[in-house]
């Protein structure tokens, strides 16, 4: 029964140490300057084609048809063609 609560103690601990580095992780990014080009830094940054897509209806690029379009042919197989 001893070993249970302590384990379940350390597990705790170890969660709340784990969120607060998070958190404060987070905190630091907003107090520091940022650095480089916008383009440059959001270059960097990897996106899903459909994390783009929603991107693009959020931001009015696109229209809800369009997207609804986009994602049907995402969603269609593809044939492949061996030569």
């Amino acid at each position: 029964m001893v070993f249970v609560a302590l384990v379940t103690f350390a597990l705790v601990v170890f969660l709340m140490v784990t969120a607060w580095s998070a958190l404060s992780e987070k905190g630091s990014d907003k107090a520091r300057p940022a650095t480089g080009s916008g383009p440059a830094r959001t270059a960097a940054k990897q996106e899903t084609l459909e994390g783009v897509l929603v991107r693009q209806l959020i931001d009015d690029e696109i229209s809800k048809l369009q997207y609804r379009r986009a994602m049907q042919r995402l969603a269609e197989p593809t044939p492949i063609v061996i030569h």
